[in-house]
């Protein structure tokens, strides 16, 4: 006798299951995706409960609702582990200062960068944001993102980064792409801390954590805390210092590393056991070796080198050699990588 259950997806010409029940694939072993031929997908309550065969799951199970896939490929939704919705404005004037030799540096500064989108940012509502970014994440579902992590980081101050993540809280409300959210405040120095850098570290310790600190246990969410370690911005003793603080809180750790130089962020990422460390263009052999040896996923985001015009990106088949985790964002934002 047949098991009834909500939902049977069958007559796949392809099922990919992608396995790794222990974990994500690494170095070699990268790319088996557990093609099913004629494959079904048996759903119950909201969960796949079963995949195999056409013919066996349709002996097995009785569904209330059958979609027949026609011969297509049916796989999972992809996981975009990185992308820094939301944000309000567009710079696409840098685009045509890149065409013109302006490196990401000369643009910030000259007013231009991720400042140019916090002015926008701080500005918007909550409501404006909204309405901003359901577009943006509409287009994401379309090509096929059904979980998507999400960034603070164009507010760089208390009260606009916590508008960020409200922003991120009400977007998972209003569409269908599971929003993870991560605490970004180390984004960029803001202009009002130009060439104070440690005060703005300790505003950020001493201020802005401990604020998402209350935000996400009011919503009992556990947010990631992220820090761009890199020249001109945050160095390896200020990544440290923030990070320590997050983790103590309860966070935990991502970070940007080695996109223009290898400072030793991706090293520091798998000593303190972050979930990732992200760019990774400029990375030391040396951190290579330590990413296979660790837990630390490599991510790597293609659409910004090209789109800031550079010729080097991450070093996928070295990190795979060594034996790490490797994984595949967008970088979605409006500077460097406007790519949903």
């Amino acid at each position: 006798m047949s098991t009834e259950i909500d939902l049977l997806i069958h007559s796949a010409s392809q099922l990919c299951v992608v396995p790794g029940p222990h974990g994500p694939q690494r170095g070699r072993e990268l790319g088996e995706l557990g093609l099913i031929e004629d494959g079904a997908v048996a759903v119950d309550d909201g969960r796949v409960v079963a995949v195999g065969s056409t013919t066996a799951l349709r002996a097995q199970y009785s569904p209330l609702e059958a979609l027949d896939a026609g011969g297509r490929c049916v796989l999972p939704g992809f996981v975009d582990p990185h992308t820094h919705i939301p944000w309000y404005g567009d710079r696409a004037n840098e685009f045509e200062m890149r065409l013109a030799g302006a490196s990401y540096m000369d643009i910030m500064a000259a007013g231009g960068g991720i400042m140019s989108t916090v002015r926008s940012t701080r500005q918007a509502s909550l409501d404006d944001l909204v309405e901003a970014n359901l577009p943006r994440l509409a287009r994401m579902l379309r090509y096929g993102t059904t979980s998507a992590e999400t960034k603070t980081g164009y507010g760089l101050n208390t009260a606009a980064e916590l508008k960020l993540l409200d922003t991120i809280m009400a977007l998972n409300t209003r569409q269908p792409v599971t929003l993870t959210p991560t605490f970004l405040p180390a984004h960029a120095v803001p202009d009002e801390y130009n060439g104070r850098t440690d005060e703005y570290v300790d505003l950020i310790i001493n201020d802005m954590l401990p604020a998402a600190a209350e935000w996400q246990a009011d919503y009992e969410i556990a947010l990631f805390c992220d820090v761009f370690c890199e020249e001109g911005v945050f160095d390896l003793a200020q990544t440290r210092r923030i990070l320590e603080a997050a983790l103590a809180l309860g966070m935990r750790a991502k970070v940007h590393a080695d996109e223009f130089v290898g400072l030793g962020g991706t090293a520091l990422a798998v000593e303190m056991q972050a979930v990732s460390a992200d760019h990774l263009v400029e990375t030391p052999a040396a951190d290579i070796v330590a990413l296979g040896q660790g837990s630390t996923i490599a991510v790597g985001l293609p659409g910004t080198p090209f789109g800031l015009g550079h010729k080097k990106y991450t070093p996928a088949q070295e990190i795979l050699d060594a034996g790490g985790a490797l994984a595949l964002a967008t970088d979605c934002n409006p500077g460097t990588s406007w790519c949903e």
